[in-house]
């Protein structure tokens, strides 16, 4: 190589060694948002609080940001969060959230401003309301047609359809003047597209529905009005009677009682109402009683204690009523109570002289939660029987309290199981009953006893011969019109199983 040649190819090694490599800027991190803070802040309480917290990785704040990041909003990250719980089988029947499919972890959930209605805070308590009409309707056909029509199936005691009048078992012929029918199937379902037109119905600010019962069939039919509410305060109380057997020297009581009210504190006025009728029942000596809780989805843990106490015998009070079962964070609070939490076992403190010998329980597949722990706690000690419209009630033996996120945005976690003196606490297919697929018959009012699972329930009660046995089940024979699978429209809200937070 000559010298020029050398020359040149030391020159290009120098310009290609003292060549700068270039790099692109690298981008700066973008800081989260308000709305990647309020992520993190579901997943940390759904961590802490969650029963099967184990199967949630336990993140640092930086890392809870990033996995929140991935989800474009509170209930799609919720969703994902239920989604890591165990799988499980449920029964058909019930109904499934879609977005977590068959996961243990099917109830929690997020209440964000303007979603709900049904509660607000007083005293540091949940003091429950609800909204709407107060309805639930089933459908029926009324004679050989084909096509049914609405029927209440029951009214919320406090509601605007309960002060207008209305009661169960009135047929709905017109909403605000347009008449209503739904076409029926070929295998008898009725129209989903005529089902969704009445629910629209419903959605008016003031409804005037045109009845008529089964003892009025052939008259003209009753308008009854009544405004939309946007809050009103719930009576549990439907109704309650006693039904006498004076040859038997024998009183049986029976309650309606829809769902589990704070009725326990400062004197409420649901507490006074529930220890008249116990009173009552005190007075009158009933040693069986009927309880219909056929459309009670649950409520208040210490309203179901507060029912307990007054059930259980003279013999077992003091004894185990139930336990909690909670996550490793919350257990120490199973021990001893603190001013947030109080998960420590629970014993029946009777303060009345009822001494019960049997409860028949009148449930359907809506009787869940808070309605599901008062029968469980019972039934290790006293003779408990379930009539019901189908095998099963709904299968919830878990509950759950608020926390604050946000002034707007409140999550609702899974966090505890309740345990029974038996030990006995995963009816996660619901309680099974004693005497199935009994017609729940909506076109009659509740404690009327020509209902066929109030009918069940006395004929299991009262000794052979009676004369108010043998009226009520005199009713079975009767040409009444037909009760279709309810399919229940304009459902009252779910009360699920609740803890308050001192």
């Amino acid at each position: 190589m000559n010298l020029q040649n050398y020359l040149l190819v030391c020159c290009l090694g120098l310009l290609f060694a003292c060549k700068k490599e270039i790099k692109p800027p690298v981008e700066p991190k973008p800081e989260p948002t308000e709305d990647d803070f309020i992520k993190g802040d579901i997943y940390d309480y759904f961590n802490k609080y969650s029963l099967w917290t184990e199967q949630i990785p336990d993140l640092d704040e930086e890392g809870r940001l990033e996995f929140a990041k991935k989800y474009s909003s509170n209930q799609s990250l919720l969703a994902g969060l239920k989604n890591m719980t165990p799988q499980y089988s449920f029964q058909p029947y019930q109904t499934l959230d879609i977005t977590v499919g068959n996961r243990y972890d099917r109830y929690s959930y997020l209440v964000e401003s303007g979603s709900e209605g049904n509660s607000s805070r007083s005293h540091g308590f949940w003091m429950d309301t609800n909204e709407g009409y107060g309805i639930q309707f089933g459908w029926g056909v009324i004679g050989d047609v084909n096509y049914a029509l609405p029927v209440i199936a029951f009214v919320e005691v406090g509601s605007p359809a309960q002060k207008a009048g209305v009661k169960r078992g009135m047929i709905v012929y017109s909403v605000n003047g347009e008449e209503i029918k739904a076409m029926l199937g070929q295998s008898g379902e009725v129209s989903g597209a005529d089902s969704e037109k009445f629910k629209r119905k419903l959605e008016e600010s003031t409804l005037t529905l045109k009845v008529k019962t089964v003892e009025t069939l052939e008259e003209e039919g009753q308008d009854y009005t009544m405004t939309y509410s946007s809050s009103y305060a719930i009576d549990p109380i439907v109704k309650d009677s006693i039904y006498k057997y004076p040859e038997h020297n024998k009183n049986i009581g029976y309650l309606a009682y829809s769902s589990f009210e704070e009725e326990w504190r400062y004197g409420h006025d649901n507490q006074k109402r529930m220890d008249e009728v116990f009173k009552s029942f005190e007075d009158a000596g009933i040693k069986d009683l009927i309880l219909d809780i056929r459309y009670n989805t649950g409520g208040y843990v210490d309203a179901a204690i507060y029912l307990a106490n007054k059930l259980i015998n003279k013999a077992d009070d003091g004894k185990l009523m139930f336990y909690y079962e909670v996550n490793d964070y919350l257990r120490p609070y199973t021990e001893k109570a603190s001013g947030e939490f109080d998960f420590t076992p629970v014993s029946f403190e009777k303060k009345n002289m009822l001494d019960l010998t049997t409860i028949y329980f009148l449930v359907t597949e809506q009787t869940a939660s808070a309605a599901e722990l008062l029968i469980n706690v019972l039934k290790p000690y006293m003779d408990v029987v379930l009539i019901g419209d189908a095998n099963r009630t709904y299968g919830k033996p878990v509950g759950f309290f608020p926390e604050d996120i946000t002034d707007d945005i409140q999550l609702w976690v899974t966090s505890f199981k309740t345990v029974n003196a038996d030990e006995y606490t995963d009816y996660w297919n619901g309680l099974a009953v004693d005497e199935g697929w009994i017609v729940d018959y909506f076109f009659l009012d509740f404690g009327d006893t020509r209902d066929d699972m109030l009918a069940k329930a006395l004929e299991r009660a009262v000794p052979t011969g009676s004369s108010l046995r043998a009226s009520s089940r005199k009713s079975t024979s009767l040409s009444l019109p037909h009760a279709l699978n309810k399919g229940i429209i304009n459902k009252v809200k779910e009360r699920n199983m609740l803890k308050t937070k001192d």
